[in-house]
């Protein structure tokens, strides 16, 4: 291990879109359900729900199907489809595997923030091959409030005993980004399968390709491996 000469103590990471490209698989789940509901396609509600926690997935879902198919039913049906997808596997983002090797060649510990429910996100995690190199992994279930709030970066930081203020942060969503920004961590945001708002662009945070550029960006690591 060498000593970690960066201005940050620690790394946080929203997991799906992010360190796993499983968003891409959702989307399908979600066009496969609508359509095996009778329903017309509707891409912008499964978009919608990137980010959020559970409840926040089904409030949206239940505002866009309204009295036309049981909220509780199609989301669990869509839950079904994504089971079935993750089977085979869930690929890792690029330049992920690479940058969890520098961090922990610097002594840097990594935490998890992810809206995904903690058992499902350790097992995703394991799965993939990343478990053993975070401290600890926060799901949407361990805080009371989910992102766009930044309680989930704020705990996460705790888990490391440090401050999110001393700690780089990635996400891909806006919700996530937001959340990230909130709890004054430095941000450096990955977008995945929605583009960032204008309106969170004028932010001023980073924008970057993968996650190993922003990472360079910000001076978490000083170069590649």
């Amino acid at each position: 291990m060498t000593e970690n000469r960066t201005p940050f103590r620690g790394a946080l990471f929203d997991m799906d879109g992010l360190l796993l490209d499983s968003e891409r698989a959702c989307l399908v789940a979600f066009g496969e359900t609508v359509a095996g509901f009778g329903l017309p396609p509707m891409p912008e509600v499964a978009l919608a729900c990137i980010g959020l926690r559970r409840d926040g997935v089904k409030a949206t879902i239940a505002v866009a199907l309204g009295a036309r198919v049981d909220s509780d039913t199609f989301y669990t049906a869509w839950g079904q489809r994504i089971s079935k997808s993750y089977a085979h596997g869930i690929p890792v983002k690029a330049g992920v595997v690479e940058l969890l090797e520098a961090l922990k060649t610097q002594g840097t510990p990594c935490a998890v923030a992810t809206s995904t429910q903690s058992d499902l996100a350790e097992g995703h995690l394991q799965r993939a091959g990343l478990r053993g190199y975070f401290k600890a992994v926060i799901g949407g279930d361990q805080v009371t409030l989910g992102k766009p709030a930044p309680e989930i970066y704020l705990k996460a930081a705790e888990t490391l005993g440090v401050s999110a203020a001393a700690c780089a942060a990635f996400e891909d969503s806006d919700p996530g980004t937001l959340a990230a920004i909130a709890s004054r961590a430095t941000v450096v945001q990955v977008p995945d399968v929605n583009a960032p708002s204008a309106a969170l662009l004028a932010k001023g945070h980073v924008i970057a390709d993968n996650v190993l550029d922003g990472a360079m960006t910000i001076g978490l690591i000083r170069a590649r491996l």
